[in-house]
C-alpha cells in the first residue's frame, strides 16, 4: 500500500483520535484502546515507511496517548468512588420501574399478611413458627417484649445475622434469572412474614393507660368526644379509631425498636428483589437487543444494586447486634433515627439517581465492538492448558443462548423418558446431600444397574450422550473454523457406538470401576470426536492421547473441578429455593412431594452435566486440534507460505 493510500485510508480515524486526546473527561479503558490503535498503525508506518511525516506524527500521537493514559490512572480509589457516585445510581434510575414493582408487591405482601392474621391469629405461627409465637407471648406478658434482642452475644449475633441477610438476599437475586418469578416469591414471602410480625405485637399488646388520664387513653377520649359533636354518622371512623389506639404502647415499642435495623434491612432486601426483577425482565423484554444481550446487561445491572446492598446489610447487621438491644434508649432518639435511615435510603435511591440521570454519560470507548464478526478461532494451532480452558469459555460464551437452550430441550427430554423405567417416580434417583457431592450424584444419573434398571436404560443413557455431542460440536463448528461433515448413516452410527461405550463405562459403580472410567474415558469421548469429524482410526486417537497426557486429562479435571462448586451453588442457593417453593405452592400429600422434588432434582443435576459435558466436548476439540498440529505442523507450513506471498506483494507494491 502507497503512502497516501495509508493516510487517507486512516486519516478520519487519526482526527477522531485526537479530538478525544483533547476532551477533559478520559477513561483509562478509552486511552488503552486508543493506544493499541496508534501503535498498530504506527508499527506499519515503522515497516513501510520508515522516512517519511506520517510516522513522525504516529509517533507523536501514541507518545500523548501513552502520557495521557499513565496521567489518567485514577487507581483503585478512584473507581470505588466511581462506582458509588455514578454507576450504582445510574444502574439504579435506568431500572427503577423494576424497584418500584418489587416495592409495591412487597407492600401488597405486608398487607397480606395483616389480613391474613386478622382473619386467622393462627397464621402467626405458620409463618413465625410456634416457638417463637409462645417466646414473644411470654416477653409481652413479663413486660419486656423486646427481650429477644438482648438474648444473645452481641458481635455472634451481628456477624450471623449479617451473613444470613447476605444470603437471603443473593438467592432473592438470584432467583430473578428464572423470568423475575423467583424474586416475587421471595418478596411476597418476606412481606408476608414481616406484616405479621408487626400485626402480631399490634394484636397481642396491652394497653397502658397512665392514672393521670394522659396517654393513648386520653387521646381516644378526645377524640371520640370531637367525633361525637360532628354527628352521629361518624361512629364508624370512631370505632376506627378505638381499633388503632388499641394496644398502642406494645406496637410502638416494636416499631421504635425494630426498624432501628429493619429501615435498612427491609430497604435492602426490597432492593435485591428489585435487581432480581430486572434481570428477569431484561431476559422477557429484551427491546431492540437480542434476548441474551439484554439479559447480560440487565444482570450487570442487578450486580451493582446487589452489590450496593452489602454496606447496609452490614450496617443493618451491627445495628442490630449492638443498637436494638438498647430499648432504654429515648423515644425521640430512636424515632429520629429510624427516620433518619429512611430518608437516606429515599435520597440516596429515589432523588440522587435523578440529578445523576441529568448529567451526561462520559464516553466509554471510542471504537465499539458491536457490529464487528468476531475472529474465527483457529482449532489446528498449539495451545497451553490454559488457553484451552480460556478458548472453551469464549467459546460457550459466544453460544450461551444456542447452548443453552439445547442443554434444558435434552435434559427434559432424557429426564421425562427416565422416569418411564421405574413406576416410583421417587425411588427413581438417590442423590446425595453431602459438601460436593455431585460426582455421585451425575453417576446416579447415568448408571445402568441399580434402582430397577437394567441394560435397556444404557441405550438412553447413550442417546442423551449422542446429542450432547452434536450439541458440543455445533457450538464449536459456529465459532471456529471447524467445518462439520455432511451426516451420513455410517458417521452417525460410529459416534453412537462410541456413546454406547460411554454409557458402558457408567453403567456400573465400585471403585474398579471407576478407575477405569477415569483412564478410558478422554480416550473415548476423543474417539467420538475425532471418528465423526475427521474420520480419524482408533490407533491414532489412541497415541494421540495417551503420549500427551495434559491435554488430554487436564481439560477434563479442570472444568470437572470448576464444575463441583456450581453444583454446590445449586444445592445450596438455587435448590432450596425451588424445593421450598415447591412445597409451599403444592398443598398435597408427602409421596407427591418427594417424587415431584426428586424429579426437578434429577432435571437440575442433568442440566449441569449436559453443560460439563458440551465443554468437555469443545475442549477436547480444541485440544484433538492442537494434537495435530503437534504432530504435523500443518498449520504452521501454512501460515509461513502466507507469509511468504504476502513478502513477495508487498514489495512489489513498494516497487
Amino acid at each position: 500500500m502507497r503512502e497516501t493510500d495509508f493516510i487517507g485510508k486512516n486519516q478520519d480515524k487519526w482526527e477522531r483520535y485526537e479530538e478525544s486526546l483533547q476532551r477533559s473527561d478520559q477513561d483509562p479503558a478509552r486511552l488503552g484502546e486508543l493506544y493499541v490503535h496508534t501503535t498498530d498503525d504506527l508499527s506499519i508506518s515503522r515497516t513501510f515507511y520508515p522516512n517519511r511525516t506520517v510516522r513522525v506524527y504516529l509517533n507523536g500521537l501514541a507518545r500523548r496517548t501513552f502520557l495521557q493514559l499513565y496521567r489518567g490512572r485514577g487507581g483503585g480509589l478512584r473507581s470505588f468512588l466511581t462506582f458509588w457516585s455514578d454507576d450504582l445510581p445510574r444502574a439504579v434510575y435506568d431500572y427503577r420501574r423494576y424497584l418500584l414493582l418489587a416495592l409495591l408487591t412487597f407492600s401488597l405482601a405486608l398487607l397480606i399478611g395483616v389480613v391474613g392474621y386478622r382473619i386467622d391469629p393462627a397464621f402467626a405461627e405458620t409463618i413465625l413458627g410456634a416457638d417463637y409465637v409462645r417466646m414473644t407471648e411470654a416477653n409481652i406478658a413479663d413486660g419486656d417484649p423486646m427481650a429477644v434482642y438482648r438474648s444473645r452475644n452481641p458481635a455472634g449475633a451481628a456477624l450471623h445475622i449479617t451473613l444470613n441477610n447476605l444470603q437471603v438476599a443473593l438467592l432473592t437475586f438470584l432467583a430473578g434469572a428464572f423470568l423475575g418469578v423467583g424474586s416475587i416469591v421471595m418478596l411476597i414471602r418476606t412481606g408476608v412474614m414481616i406484616g405479621v410480625f408487626q400485626y402480631f405485637f399490634f394484636a397481642r399488646g396491652n394497653l397502658a393507660v397512665a392514672s393521670d388520664g394522659s396517654g393513648p387513653d386520653w387521646l381516644l377520649r378526645s377524640l371520640s368526644w370531637i367525633l361525637t359533636a360532628g354527628g352521629a354518622g361518624l361512629e364508624k371512623v370512631q370505632g376506627l379509631l378505638s381499633f388503632v389506639v388499641q394496644d398502642a404502647s406494645v406496637f410502638r415499642e416494636s416499631l421504635l425498636t425494630i426498624w432501628i435495623h429493619g429501615a435498612l434491612e427491609v430497604s435492602s432486601f426490597v432492593l435485591a428483589g428489585g435487581a432480581g426483577l430486572a434481570m428477569g425482565g431484561g431476559l422477557l423484554f429484551p427491546g431492540t437487543l437480542t434476548r441474551l444481550q439484554s439479559f447480560g446487561r440487565a444482570a450487570r445491572a442487578g450486580v451493582k444494586i446487589m452489590l450496593g446492598t452489602v454496606p447496609l446489610f452490614v450496617i443493618a447487621g451491627l445495628l442490630e447486634g449492638f443498637v436494638t438491644r438498647q430499648t432504654d434508649l429515648p423515644a425521640a432518639l430512636r424515632l429520629g433515627f429510624i427516620l433518619f435511615c429512611f430518608a437516606f435510603i429515599v435520597w440516596y435511591y429515589v432523588i440522587y439517581p435523578r440529578s445523576v440521570a441529568r448529567t451526561p454519560r462520559p464516553e466509554r470507548a471510542i471504537l465499539s465492538e458491536e457490529g464487528r464478526p468476531a475472529p474465527v478461532i483457529r482449532l489446528r494451532q498449539i495451545r497451553s492448558l490454559g488457553e484451552q480452558l480460556t478458548v472453551t469459555f469464549t467459546i460457550c460464551r459466544r453460544g450461551t443462548g444456542g447452548l443453552l437452550g439445547g442443554v434444558l430441550a435434552l435434559a427434559f427430554g432424557y429426564c421425562l423418558l427416565s422416569f418411564a423405567f421405574a413406576p416410583d417416580a421417587a425411588g427413581r434417583y438417590r442423590f446425595a446431600g453431602y459438601l460436593f457431592a455431585e460426582l455421585e450424584n451425575f453417576h446416579a444419573l447415568t448408571a445402568s444397574y441399580g434402582l430397577g434398571r437394567d441394560w435397556s436404560f444404557s441405550g438412553l443413557v447413550a442417546v442423551g450422550l449422542y446429542g450432547l455431542v452434536h450439541l458440543g460440536l455445533g457450538a464449536a463448528a459456529r465459532h471456529t473454523d471447524l467445518v462439520l461433515p455432511p451426516a451420513s448413516w455410517r458417521r452417525e452410527g460410529r459416534l453412537l457406538a462410541c456413546c454406547g461405550l460411554l454409557a458402558v463405562t457408567l453403567a456400573y459403580s465400585g471403585k474398579v470401576v471407576a478407575l477405569l472410567t477415569f483412564l478410558t474415558f478422554p480416550y473415548l469421548l476423543m474417539a467420538a470426536i475425532g471418528t465423526y469429524t475427521e474420520g480419524l482410526s482408533p490407533g491414532r486417537l489412541f497415541r494421540m492421547v495417551y503420549t500427551n497426557l495434559a491435554h488430554s486429562y487436564g481439560v477434563v479435571l479442570m472444568l470437572l473441578l470448576i464444575a463441583l462448586p456450581a453444583g454446590f451453588i445449586l444445592d445450596s442457593v438455587l435448590g432450596q429455593f425451588f424445593f421450598a417453593f415447591l412445597d409451599w405452592v403444592i398443598y398435597t400429600d408427602g409421596s407427591t412431594v418427594d417424587a415431584r422434588n426428586v424429579m426437578l432434582q434429577a432435571f437440575c443435576y442433568y442440566s449441569l452435566f449436559a453443560l460439563l459435558f458440551c465443554g468437555w466436548v469443545i475442549a477436547l476439540t480444541l485440544s484433538l486440534g492442537s494434537l495435530r498440529e503437534i504432530r504435523t505442523a500443518g498449520e504452521l507450513k501454512q501460515r509461513v507460505a502466507e507469509l511468504g506471498r504476502r513478502s513477495r506483494g508487498e514489495a512489489a507494491d513498494r516497487e
